[in-house]
């Protein structure tokens, strides 16, 4: 980070990547911040200090952190049976687990058990993170029909449920006009980097504009308070919950967390660095990334997100990709995110007030229908018929488990989180075939 503030070529790299991260992590963090069931603006502190501390204190040159849509999905199962089902403590119960997850991840750097991680079965998480985002994508429906949270019950009697709340036409056209406005400029633009990458920016702005200027009448994103969040330590008092269940949430979402952040870490740690117009590497020693400093340093941003008043972060596939494309040099891209997404905060929130809500809804399916990987399963069975069969099962109980909802201890119920460890018990169960790659 030092030689990008010394050398003007670097610096004007990471500041356009910083730039560029923001204008993604703005629409997204509010987005993945009603996936977790709290207020948007919430994702907007996740996003803030957090992005910044683990740049800082981890290992990685391209690691983007702040709101994803995993671990927020997992926020919202933990939140929910930790406060029984009452949304208007869910926040107070997320904040306590980005401050434990973000102590139990320090607590495992501090002891550099960082190696413990590689021994997670990748055919496990494959099956993990596929059944997950395809829950993900359903809970987005009912924004992108301009409908209440909808329940099994209320699927069960769809009829009567609809006579009460009436598909809201305009958020459904919304949303699709959003799907191809966002695949169009990602999929169809892809020689112009900067511009594709900006997907998501442009389907907020052009749907504000479409808001604000039309008579729109499906729900909106409404008032989000300006400001920087109030930095305390997280309140234990308001805690009357299972502690067994937090603790097995705790675990949860720090290893699967930070599964996906060294994940993506040593993915782009291996691509070769990038070259100057004359076929010149720009520099030829990247940091390498360590295990354990990445977790010290996701653990600290945790910490920090709790400090802020909101809920558990990690790396992002996502932005840590298009930080990379888009020439980042160092940790100091991920300053300047946090830096706009201040200003943001202070002075923008106003703009953000007439986003359809049916527009986060989409931004999160475009996200994370990616992360479905039907194709990478099937060949999987057929290339380890062992691993296959772990994978399908993995898959299918994430999805049966919470439908099931079985009691296992006093205040531990049965839910997505099951998924994971019923895979994981399986995979130490079944015989795995010599030729397994893990």
């Amino acid at each position: 980070m030092p030689e990008a503030l010394l050398n003007k070529n670097f610096l004007t790299r990471d500041v356009i990547a910083g730039v560029t991260i923001a204008m993604i992590i703005i629409p997204q963090s509010m987005a993945y911040a009603t996936l977790a069931d709290v207020d948007p603006v919430y994702g907007l502190y996740a996003a803030l200090l957090p992005v910044a501390i683990a740049a800082i204190f981890g290992s990685s040159r391209y690691l983007g952190t702040g709101p994803v849509a995993m671990v927020c999905l997992l926020t919202s199962v933990a939140a929910g049976s930790l406060a029984n089902g009452n949304k208007d403590v869910y926040i107070i119960y997320a904040v306590i687990l980005a401050f434990t997850v973000g102590l139990f991840q320090i607590f495992l750097a501090i002891f550099r058990a960082g190696k413990v991680f590689d021994k997670i079965p990748e055919h496990v998480l494959l099956g993990f993170t596929s059944a997950a985002a395809l829950i993900i994508s359903f809970s987005q429906l009912s924004k992108i029909f301009g409908l209440p949270s909808v329940n099994l019950d209320d699927v069960a009697n769809y009829s009567n449920f609809l006579d009460q709340h009436p598909i809201n036409f305009e958020s459904l056209m919304i949303s699709i006009a959003m799907l191809v406005l966002m695949y169009t400029i990602k999929y169809k633009f892809n020689k112009y980097l900067t511009f594709s990458n900006l997907a998501v920016f442009f389907a907020v702005v052009v749907s504000v504009i479409f808001a604000s200027t039309f008579n729109y009448t499906g729900p909106l994103v409404g008032y989000i308070p300006d400001g920087l969040p109030h930095f305390r330590l997280p309140d234990f008092s308001n805690f009357n919950s299972s502690i067994p269940m937090l603790i097995i949430h705790t675990v949860i979402i720090a290893f699967v967390g930070f599964m996906e952040a060294i994940a993506i870490a040593k993915q782009l740690y291996i691509k070769k660095p990038p070259k100057d117009s004359n076929g010149v590497e720009l520099y030829k020693n990247p940091t390498p990334v360590d295990s354990n400093q990445e977790l010290f340093g996701q653990g600290l941003s945790n910490v920090t997100s709790s400090f802020s008043g909101s809920f558990p972060v990690s790396g992002s596939f996502s932005r840590s990709a298009v930080n990379e494309a888009s020439g980042a040099y160092s940790g100091l891209s991920s300053i300047v995110t946090m830096l706009i997404v201040g200003l943001t905060l202070l002075y923008a929130t106003p703009l953000l007030h007439n986003l359809p809500q049916a527009t986060l809804g989409i931004i999160v399916i475009f996200a994370v229908v990616p992360l479905v990987k039907v194709r990478e399963m099937r060949e999987l069975y057929v290339q380890n018929r062992a691993s296959g069969i772990v994978c399908l099962l993995t898959f299918a109980s994430t999805i049966i488990f919470p439908l099931l909802s079985l009691e296992l201890y006093e205040g531990v119920t049965t839910h997505i989180w099951t998924g994971i460890i019923f895979g994981f018990i399986l995979h130490l169960l079944i015989p795995q075939e010599t030729t397994q790659d893990s």
